[in-house]
């Protein structure tokens, strides 16, 4: 993963593709897909909703989000030390997360998150940021 060297504007064109892939996956109407919206504790996402969200985005946008933060969230060691300790994520894994999960910035204490904290801060936004990091970088690679 690469830092952001700036803030990331979402375009109107980049939400209004996450919001009807997500509410296709999760079989809502769009007008209940906000950019705040979590997609566990509010659109009752599971992990088999977030991998088709993911998929219909790479479709929907033709940029590839696997390779991402979504594939290195997934592939957290919570049994690592590096990742975990004393039941909470590290600060090293939570600067990491910072760079694209903006929810983060409403967790009181981040020195207490665990992994149930860390996927319900999965917000709209958060999948909005990424696709649009692929497609900036996309565009820059041209």
């Amino acid at each position: 993963m690469t830092d952001i060297p700036g803030p990331i504007v979402i375009r109107d064109e980049v939400f209004s593709a996450v919001r009807e892939c997500v509410a296709e996956s999760l079989m809502i109407e769009p007008a209940q897909v906000a950019l705040a919206s979590r997609l566990i504790d509010d659109l009752g996402a599971d992990s088999l909703d977030f991998v088709d969200i993911v998929f219909q985005l790479e479709r929907a946008l033709d940029v590839q989000v696997r390779g991402s933060e979504f594939e290195w969230l997934t592939r957290l060691d919570f049994s690592s030390p590096e990742v975990m300790q004393g039941g909470f994520l590290t600060d090293a894994v939570v600067d990491r997360l910072g760079t694209w999960l903006p929810a983060l910035a409403t967790v009181e204490d981040r020195a207490k998150i665990t992994p149930r904290t860390l996927f319900s801060l999965i917000t709209v936004e958060a999948m909005c940021l990424v696709a649009q990091r692929r497609i900036d970088e996309r565009a820059a690679a041209r």
